[in-house]
């Protein structure tokens, strides 16, 4: 064989030719045109058969810091096989290995720091300039991840404009870094988180808390107004737990069903119920609810499901109390559901829900002997643990379906006269305000000139008349007929159009429409990956608080711990 030195072809070579075939191919070569395209290109490789050898060292030490971060930060174990997370595991990868000759990188300085991400810069200028003199909410959400026993408080900042219009902003969350959670570092640690943004605490503020002693302590000096969902749930599980209730009977109902569902969710049988067991957690009690009704719903699937000591449990239950308790607490839950919307307003609902839970706890002649106590129990519970505050007759005087209060006169007169002195309040300031900016404009102006009359009768003209009485505007108010102008419980929407019609009226509702209750932030989302109640240590005292700060600049503050069970030796504190 020969081969061609300009196209590389391997040729025949003959010995009875010759170099004959290599001189017919020359012939032919100089017309070939060689193009890349027609060029192999490889496109697949073979991976070496022989498998990346990894310490065991290093593999042990990347498995126990994946289960620190996962009980640390309160993340599902199946986030190692999410896209995302490998994702961010590779560029990190990467990056190590470009600045693997750096003596001096730490991790820190690769990650960005969480409100970077979450608030930039720009926003969080934003955000002060929106809020500076007008009336906002601050929700602060504080509490313990159960496992690493770390603290944590995430803030949201809510405002309704002078158009009724709300707005809503996240601030972030933040671990709670001081020594402990006495008062003053409670007090400490809200005032500093809020201050980045602007926010502060003041003396002129409402205080919407729990009846935890040591939030009262942080809020001293504050006007409080207590949490409504916080008020039912602790009725609800003294009426459930505990022996001082005298509610003996439903506590065993509660008791065994309780254990039951906890020993079927751990047998992971549920797949064949057709609804989901549910346990509830201490801190959220109104999620007994969901546990009764849905067992009370399966409870014929679950005939033969118990065996040993369940089975007598299953078996010793009170069928009959059960459905009756559960159609029972449904009006808790709903109204709990009700005073959770986030959207409105709620402080108006306060005083209707709770005057219709106290005739719902109205003992009847066929009740049997377990439901007649626990209604007589919450009965007692609501109507002494669960106070009216001028706050709440103010905004249901201020809601166009509830001016009349269920026709208790006297809770209306008290109302009305709230107002009276609100809005004559308001209007001192308005003229305080308005009278040092007059002085202040005077003082610049020459005094020594005197405006000219156009004519002498200009000076026998009547005075300016006075602004006119609030009690106009309030008797205007209670006569007007909004049955046709209120759809839909918008409450902002009808402030939206009337407030115009009613200016002095329409600033204090502005005032008033902060939340009766705790909400949860975002931040509940982030330690409770599914749906799922956790039964909560009672020993935990730092467990899920919430707290709530409504700043006009008024602040309420709102925290969901442990309750005194005497509320009147808590006003002492």
């Amino acid at each position: 064989f020969v081969i061609c030195d300009k196209c590389r072809t391997i040729v025949t070579y003959k010995s009875s030719t010759g170099t004959g075939g290599l001189k017919k191919h020359l012939a032919s070569c100089d017309k070939i045109t060689l193009s890349n395209t027609t060029q192999s290109i490889i496109t697949t490789y073979y991976t070496t058969s022989k498998p990346s050898i990894i310490p065991e060292k290093i593999k042990k030490e990347v498995t126990n810091a994946y289960l620190e971060f996962i009980a640390l930060d309160g993340r599902p174990f199946e986030i190692v096989s999410r896209i995302g997370f490998k994702n961010m595991l590779e560029t990190i990868f990467k990056a190590g290995k470009i600045t693997a000759n750096s003596q001096s990188t730490e991790i820190s300085d690769l990650l960005p720091h969480p409100t970077t991400v979450s608030t930039p810069s720009q926003l969080r200028n934003d955000i002060i300039f929106f809020f500076y003199r007008r009336s906002y909410a601050v929700v602060i959400d504080m509490w313990t991840e159960k496992y690493s026993g770390i603290h944590y408080c995430g803030a949201t900042v809510r405002e309704i404009d002078e158009n009724f219009y709300l707005h809503s902003f996240s601030l972030g969350c933040k671990p709670y870094t001081l020594a402990n959670q006495t008062a003053p570092n409670i007090r400490k640690f809200i005032d500093d988180l809020l201050h980045d943004y602007g926010l502060s605490l003041n003396t002129n503020s409402f205080i919407v808390t729990d009846n935890e002693p040591k939030m009262l302590a942080a809020l001293r000096g504050a006007n409080r107004v207590g949490c409504s969902d916080h008020y039912i749930n602790k009725a609800l599980e003294h009426a459930f737990t505990s022996p001082k209730s005298n509610c003996v009977e439903v506590i065993q109902v509660f008791d065994i069903v309780g254990s039951l569902v906890e020993n079927f969710r751990r047998c992971h049988r549920q797949i064949k119920l057709s609804r989901k067991l549910q346990t509830f957690s201490v801190t959220r009690f109104s999620g007994a609810y969901y546990m009764l009704n849905v067992f009370n719903i399966t409870y014929n699937e679950r005939v033969d499901a118990f065996s040993g000591s369940h089975y007598n449990g299953f078996e010793s239950l009170d069928k009959d109390l059960l459905y009756q308790l559960c159609e029972f607490i449904r009006s808790f839950d709903e109204v709990i559901t009700t005073l959770s919307e986030e959207t409105q307003p709620t402080l108006h609902k306060v005083i209707p829900l709770r005057c219709l839970l106290i005739n719902h706890c109205t003992p009847k002649p066929d009740d049997i002997s377990g439901m007649m106590k626990i209604k007589l129990f919450l009965q007692e519970r609501i109507m002494d643990k669960w106070p009216i505050q001028s706050e709440h007759l103010l905004a249901t005087l201020l809601h166009p379906r509830l001016r009349d209060f269920s026709g208790d006169q006297a809770l209306k007169d008290r109302a009305i006269e709230l107002l009276q002195s609100s809005i004559s309040s308001s209007a001192d300031s308005s003229s305080n305000n308005t009278s040092s900016c007059n002085s202040s404009l005077s003082s610049s102006v020459d005094n020594s000139i005197t405006p000219k009359k156009t004519n002498i009768l200009s000076l026998c003209y009547d005075k300016p008349r006075a602004t006119k009485p609030a009690l106009d505007e309030i008797l205007l108010w209670l006569q007007s007929d909004f049955s046709k102008d209120f759809i839909n419980d918008d409450l902002l929407l009808f402030w939206r159009r009337e407030k115009d019609d009613f200016p002095s009226i329409a600033k204090i509702a502005r005032k008033d429409m902060f939340d009766s209750k705790n909400v949860l932030t975002t931040n509940e989302l982030k330690r409770k990956p599914d749906n799922i109640h956790e039964q909560d240590d009672d020993s935990d005292h730092y467990a899920s608080k919430k707290l709530k700060v409504i700043e006009i600049d008024e602040c309420m503050f709102s925290s969901d711990d442990c309750e005194n069970d005497d509320y009147e030796s808590e006003k002492g504190n």
